[in-house]
């Protein structure tokens, strides 16, 4: 009995595929330096309708979609905290520098992202956390935070400090959210 020489081919997996999607023989004879016969021969022999099919639809995932979201889920709420934590700390700094440029962008970063927080949140329903971090991402919460730094100006160190002790806040928000591992209401 010979061997098949497409199956013992190093691009073995390439040649399938190929024949599968319907590329021609002739074309696959070429670019693979084999036989058309052996080409014609292999997918007589060695690939039947069935597995053609399986090829042509690809991989068979397994994915568990529901870990999959809550784990994602975890994770994007945790880096949009993280995230609104260097915006206030890089705000706190245009507002010393007196930069309204500066102040202007990050407050309409800030609220994209307390918007896509709370988005999050009230999709995710996560109890008690959420309660805890929607204090966080409400407007109100930003505004007082900024209200009360420029309050703070004629006091630099007051106003360091205060702006430490929300930094300090807002990061244990963070990191309640990333060591946070219950489940999600779907």
């Amino acid at each position: 009995m010979t061997k098949c020489t497409i199956c013992h081919h190093r691009e073995h997996a390439a040649i399938d595929l190929a024949i599968a999607r319907g590329v021609s023989v002739l074309a696959l004879s070429r670019r693979y330096k084999v036989s058309t016969d052996s080409i014609y021969r292999h997918k007589k022999a060695h690939l039947p309708p069935t597995l053609r099919a399986k090829l042509i639809a690809g991989p068979d995932l397994d994915i568990d979609l529901d870990k999959l979201r809550e784990t994602e889920s975890q994770s994007l709420l945790a880096n949009l905290v993280a995230l609104r934590h260097r915006l206030f700390a890089s705000l706190d700094t245009a507002e010393e520098c007196g930069d309204g440029t500066m102040i202007s962008r990050l407050a309409a970063q800030l609220h994209n992202n307390l918007e896509i927080t709370g988005k999050l949140l009230g999709d995710l329903g996560i109890g008690s956390t959420a309660t805890i971090n929607n204090v966080l991402v409400m407007p109100a919460y930003v505004e007082m935070r900024v209200e009360l730094v420029k309050a703070l100006e004629p006091f630099p160190e007051a106003r360091q400090a205060v702006a430490a002790v929300l930094r300090g806040i807002e990061h244990k928000a963070a990191d309640a959210i990333k060591a946070d591992k219950r489940e999600f209401a779907s």
